[in-house]
């Protein structure tokens, strides 16, 4: 479990994505979206109950 995972729990990829990149360095956009959109998957199969927002409402305001 990583830092940024409580933040995926409640919602707040930005902030998530920021701390992907500080915990495995320098990486680009892209790479960081894919990461965080495969840990959020990850995340979403083995501890669902952990999340505080909706999957249907997890997106929202986030673009890239």
């Amino acid at each position: 479990m990583g830092p940024h995972d409580e933040l995926l729990f409640h919602g707040r990829t930005v902030q998530s994505a920021h701390a992907i990149r500080e915990q495995f360095g320098p990486m680009s956009v892209r790479a960081t979206i894919e990461a965080l959109s495969q840990h959020f998957e990850h995340l979403r199969a083995t501890r669902p109950e952990d999340f505080s927002v909706r999957l249907a409402d997890y997106w929202n305001g986030f673009h890239s």
